[in-house]
């Protein structure tokens, strides 16, 4: 996959469409990308290794109990794990052959150093989502 492919599925992705095209380039050059066959292990449960994931071609699984979760190109997983420096509690499995770009934690502090709206971003967005979900809730009990 080519970089302008790259920042293409970044672009999609909601937490980094207001990000600016430095941030986004920046991301795809300096991301581990790593490519992924069906049924390898992308995240291991309570694994000490916190990470973000950016699915950018194929798809892959969030093995929870119930019901997976599927991820797809442009599917981004582990942002709250990062922040919180908390592990994931399910794994993440591949699904098909694929690639996707690993955020880890020495990279997402530099991008929050070096790019300042970054951090106030992701704030907002997380703030955005959590009040979605308030309103879905209070909806659903009223």
């Amino acid at each position: 996959m080519n970089i302008d492919q790259t920042i293409s599925i970044l672009k999609r992705i909601k937490l980094l469409s207001g990000m600016s095209e430095h941030f986004l380039y920046a991301l795809a050059f300096s991301a581990e990308t790593i490519a992924f066959s069906t049924g390898d292990v992308l995240i291991k449960s309570k694994s000490s290794d916190v990470k973000v994931i950016i699915i950018l071609e194929g798809r892959a699984f969030v093995q929870k109990k119930s019901n997976p979760i599927e991820l797809k190109s442009g599917s981004m997983i582990g942002i709250l794990s990062l922040i919180n420096n908390e592990s994931m509690k399910d794994p993440v499995i591949a699904g098909s052959i694929g690639e996707c770009l690993i955020l880890n934690r020495d990279l997402f502090d530099k991008l929050s150093k070096e790019f300042k709206d970054f951090p106030a971003h992701l704030v907002s967005y997380i703030h955005s989502q959590l009040t979605n979900q308030i309103e879905e809730l209070s909806e659903v009990i009223s």
